[in-house]
């Protein structure tokens, strides 16, 4: 998974290329900006306004500006510069006072040990080389009995679902990693020193034409992208609901997202 600090240089400097193309469009998603996911996690997040909370790769700042209300300052952080910048700018719009922004490799984060009540990662794992890293670093910064949510779309612990995923989701956008399974998820967080203390599942559903648009897809790969799709196993294609429109051209896919909750024990 973490391949070579070559290969991890090169994915983030992908990821950075991606986010900068793409910046406005994900400032812009309505599927980023809103959903239960992001209500549930403000729900489980026992926030007060004593606590300095992190928000790691932030996209497009719309986790931050869920928890800012909840707490003392929110330090929102991203790899990519210009997407940063596009958070700051709807953060403020949105009339947040309590921000504070920082690029930020989430595997290499510019934070003293324990700095952090709470931290965020919202939709934005599977673009990380190494995750293992990413959730250590996670501790690392996190104060003793601080709260770690996270949301991430995930895989089925099948290996035809999750080949299938996966590679949909790459071919869409070149800078993503690998979306891992529950039982990954698990290991990471124990390993790390996480309590898990809730998991949750759900499903979102993609609208193809602005899926591929927000990713900037060019039009044959585009086209080609949706024949895969479409073309795929009657057992793939009722796993992710994958629907057709009435002039035979796709019109949606339904895939799995996990939530988790989890504390930093020991002292």
């Amino acid at each position: 998974m973490t391949g070579t600090p070559q290969d991890r240089n090169e994915q983030k400097t992908q990821v950075q290329d991606y986010f900068s193309r793409t910046a406005e469009s994900y400032v812009a998603s309505f599927s980023h900006k809103a959903g239960d996911d992001l209500k549930r996690l403000i729900e489980l997040g026992e926030w007060d306004a004593e606590q300095q909370a992190l928000d790691i790769a932030t996209g497009g700042g719309h986790t931050a500006l869920a928890v800012a209300p909840h707490v003392a300052q929110v330090m929102v952080s991203d790899l990519t510069p210009r997407m940063l910048e596009k958070a700051r700018e709807y953060l403020l719009s949105q009339g947040v006072t309590n921000a504070q922004f920082q690029v930020a490799d989430a595997e290499q984060l510019p934070f003293p040990a324990a700095s952090f009540d709470r931290v965020t990662c919202r939709i934005a794992p599977h673009h990380f080389p190494n995750i293992e890293q990413f959730v250590r670093e996670v501790v690392r910064v996190l104060k003793p009995g601080g709260l770690f949510l996270l949301i991430d779309c995930m895989v089925p612990g099948d290996l035809e679902l999750d080949t299938f995923d996966n590679t949909v989701e790459k071919w869409r956008d070149p800078s993503h990693g690998r979306s891992c399974t529950a039982e990954e998820w698990q290991t990471f967080f124990s390993e790390a020193g996480l309590q898990i203390e809730d998991m949750e599942f759900f499903r979102k559903t993609h609208h193809y034409d602005d899926w591929t648009l927000r990713s900037q897809l060019p039009a044959d790969e585009k086209v080609k992208l949706e024949q895969f799709i479409l073309e795929s196993s009657p057992r793939i294609r009722n796993y992710f609901e994958v629907a057709r429109r009435a002039d035979g051209h796709l019109d949606s896919f339904t895939n799995d997202f996990i939530l988790l909750k989890g504390r930093k024990t020991g002292i």
